[in-house]
């Protein structure tokens, strides 16, 4: 089936359960009457109730006609997810809320996050969205010594999403997918099996699939945070890129 990438694009499951941007539960089930988010909200005003949430991807949602194409991932998978789109400075990019952050003076060239930190978003808290190659060095290290690389990796990523400003490039996410195959490349490099994630189009099933995972390496943004928090609520283990110390 096809997806409306713009009509996907407002729907915001990390910002939903946090009780932020998305959360206005009238407004949610008119737009998205089946999502998970609005079963999230129907079922709790709170924020943040992980126990409810984990019920809904453990059991809810595969239980009924949503269920994903995509079967969960197994005890040996490593579930790697990247912050795309919006997550990485774009080549014509109007920055970030007003900020000179990913802001493009010089059009000619192409940002590359994989290699300069300084082409990746970062929010007004400090918070990187996406991460430059030195930061998946101790990611790699340690999945070595904890799982070894019989582990199979398998990426999940969205470049169409963008939701900080107005998107300027009119489908050409060949930055995005050149940052996506440079981690590949990377984790390739150490000896892992990887390989991109097929995705059926729906946000939820993509965010059920990695909350399902038993090893999780979180991503930038508030998305992959809140499934870091579902992964070890079902006594997963989470590892977290972070910037190489000398």
């Amino acid at each position: 089936p096809t997806f409306d990438v713009k009509n996907w694009n407002d729907y915001r499951i990390g910002d939903g359960v946090r009780g932020t941007l998305g959360s206005d539960r009238t407004k949610v089930c008119k737009r998205w009457p089946e999502s998970l988010l609005c079963q999230y909200l129907t079922r709790t005003n709170q924020a943040n109730n992980i126990s409810v949430l984990a019920d809904i991807v453990n059991h809810e949602w595969n239980n009924t006609s949503h269920e994903s194409d995509n079967k969960k991932p197994s005890t040996a998978t490593t579930v790697l997810h990247l912050r795309l789109g919006d997550g990485l400075c774009g080549q014509y990019d109007l920055g970030s809320w007003g900020g000179t952050r990913c802001k493009a003076v010089d059009t000619a060239r192409i940002p590359n996050c994989w290699e300069n930190e300084t082409d990746c978003f970062v929010n007004s808290h400090g918070n990187l969205y996406a991460y430059p190659r030195h930061y998946y060095e101790q990611v790699a290290a340690e999945l070595l010594e904890s799982v070894g690389n019989l582990t199979k990796i398998i990426v999940v990523s969205n470049p169409s999403h963008w939701t900080r400003n107005t998107d300027r490039r009119n489908g050409d996410y060949s930055i995005d997918y050149t940052y996506r195959d440079n981690v590949i490349t990377f984790f390739r490099s150490k000896g892992f099996a990887i390989q991109a994630y097929h995705s059926s189009g729906r946000p939820d099933d993509d965010f059920v699939y990695m909350c399902s995972a038993r090893i999780f390496v979180q991503g930038g943004g508030g998305l992959s945070k809140l499934v870091s928090t579902v992964v070890t609520a079902n006594g997963g283990r989470v590892f977290k890129p972070r910037k190489a110390t000398i």
